[in-house]
């Protein structure tokens, strides 16, 4: 089971790499999903073509897998599908049907996009988007088919998607109550209504039927919205209006095929999509500029329509179609075509081969069962009948020749393929190792990083306690200063006193003198006066 940790290179790688659906492991039958990539560029120039390329390879993707089956992703997912389901075959072949709509669809995901997919089947949809709409967006699934549900929440699990997948055993229309749900071999084919796509052994099963906005009530706007739920899409519009109305810029995707419209649901898909234009909505097709009207029931259209609001929702979704639009049939492409039409009529006079030698072996049985009781004449006209067959027969096995010409050079078309795509792996290789360099240089940085902020944070610390030391510095500098002024005053004050007292004493010096001097001249005078006397 994948991790929980959050990995944020493998973010990156996420949103970095191709949006588009690519097999991580080698496909089990590469000449196969070359050949269902071809009926893609089939499709755009012949449709005739691509249905007959079609009878081909359904044989071959129903004979791959008889029954549960896994495949990784190149974007990291892992899925567990029914191998019995056509789509979920082809997709485990290696091939995504409607591919450029899938990788337009996952474009337009962010970080924190809202997606609602109904329809979800096993969540190829549903999990790719919660890849890019992390870390704050949200993904809300629904799908009622048991089978399927299982399988969804199961790839779910394995994915550790289910903080952002919230998925909903429930089948998705016009109105709230219960309903019975059609079921056939062909899982991605169920409806609540018995179309032609639905096989004669088609069982069914009670489910609870919702609006989106009854189940998405506390949804303030959603990004993006898918539909697929063959010939149920104006149901589930119809009962998400206020949801649609309410969102800011929401864009949706929904396939939209007469095989699974009745004339009363045609009409009344009509009825909401003017409805929605009067809400501002416009339908788009890939192919087309500008906003265009529903296919006509003549049109033998079998795709995805989008609609936007006109605004910002309508400028995104008219960048995505220009950005993942099919380019140009190439002469390669035209060759391919050109041979793939030679193999299909091939493949054709093959089976007419198939059809002439049981008729021959008929009339061989028919010649031998009569012979014993027919007349010459029926005889010979069976003898020319048999001879003419065994002409056409030879004529065919011609044919079956030019065929086995036609597969060697298709083999070695493949080949050639084969050594582009090994190319290409090599060219991804180099890539991955150039990317696991840039992971361990940036891991190197990072880590030099780290201990640069802890050098930092150290030299933070001992320059905050050196600042804690100069103020408790300046504040006894201040103190000392204060002493020193106070010494200095105390100083200046001696100082006075000082010249006070020299002032006293040299005046109490001249007195001394002066008392001295007198003195002096009294004990002269004495001295006198005795000499006299004498």
């Amino acid at each position: 089971m994948t991790s929980n940790a959050f990995d944020p290179f493998a973010l990156i790688r996420t949103m970095l790499s191709s949006r588009a659906f690519a097999l991580a492991d080698t496909p089990p039958d590469a000449e196969l999903r070359a050949l269902l990539q071809l009926g893609e560029t089939a499709a755009a120039a012949d449709p005739n073509l691509a249905i007959a390329l079609s009878a081909i390879t359904t044989p071959r993707v129903r004979a791959l897998f008889q029954s549960t089956t896994s495949f990784r992703t190149t974007s990291g997912l892992r899925f567990t599908v029914d191998g019995g389901d056509i789509f979920a075959a082809t997709v485990a072949a290696g091939y995504m049907p409607e591919g450029p709509d899938f990788e337009g669809f996952m474009q337009l995901v962010g970080p924190g996009s809202v997606i609602v997919d109904v329809g979800a089947n096993f969540g190829l949809y549903a999990l790719s988007a919660a890849l890019y709409a992390r870390l704050q967006g949200r993904v809300f699934a629904f799908e009622p088919a048991p089978g399927a549900f299982a399988l969804l929440e199961r790839n779910i699990a394995d994915n550790a998607l289910g903080s952002i997948v919230t998925a909903k055993q429930l089948a998705v229309a016009a109105s709230v109550g219960r309903a019975e749900f059609y079921i056939g071999d062909d899982v991605s084919f169920s409806s609540l209504h018995r179309t032609t796509r639905l096989d004669a052994d088609v069982t069914s099963v009670d489910v609870e039927i919702v609006t989106l906005d009854v189940a998405l009530s506390h949804i303030a706007s959603i990004d993006l919205l898918k539909i697929d739920v063959e010939g149920g899409e104006g149901e589930v519009l119809s009962g998400a209006r206020e949801l649609l109305r309410r969102s800011r810029a929401p864009i949706v995707q929904l396939e939209y095929s007469h095989k699974n419209l009745d004339d009363a649901r045609r009409a009344a898909f009509a009825e909401t999509m003017a409805v929605l234009a009067s809400d501002g909505f416009r339908i788009y097709r890939r192919g087309i500029t500008g906003a265009v009207t529903l296919p006509a029931a003549s049109e033998p259209f079998s795709g995805n329509l989008f609609l936007a609001r006109e605004g910002e929702g309508q400028i995104r979704l008219q960048r995505m179609l220009e950005r993942t639009a099919r380019h140009d049939v190439t002469p390669r492409d035209k060759g391919a075509l050109a041979l793939l039409q030679v193999i299909v009529a091939q493949n054709q006079a093959l089976h007419d081969a198939e059809m002439l030698q049981r008729e021959l072996a008929q009339v061989a049985d028919s010649i031998v069962g009569e012979s014993d009781t027919a007349t010459d004449d029926p005889v010979r006209a069976m003898q020319q009948a048999w001879l003419e067959t065994r002409k056409r027969a030879l004529n065919a096995e011609n044919q079956v020749s030019s065929l086995s010409a036609a597969v060697e050079g298709r083999d070695r078309l493949v080949d050639q393929n084969s050594e582009k795509i090994a190319s290409l792996r090599n060219i991804e290789a180099k890539l991955r190792v150039r990317l696991e360099a840039l992971e361990l240089a940036l891991k190197t940085a990072n880590g030099k990083i780290s201990a640069s902020r802890a050098e930092f944070e150290q030299l933070r610390s001992r320059f905050k306690d050196s600042e804690q030391k100069r103020g408790a510095a300046n504040d006894r500098s201040a103190e000392i200063r204060a002493e020193h002024d106070r010494l200095r005053a105390r100083f200046k004050e001696s100082e006075q006193k000082r010249e006070q007292l020299i002032k006293v004493s040299q005046r109490l010096q001249r007195r001394c003198e002066e008392l001295l001097r007198r003195l002096g001249e009294n004990v002269d005078g004495t001295t006198t006066g005795e000499t006299t006397s004498s």
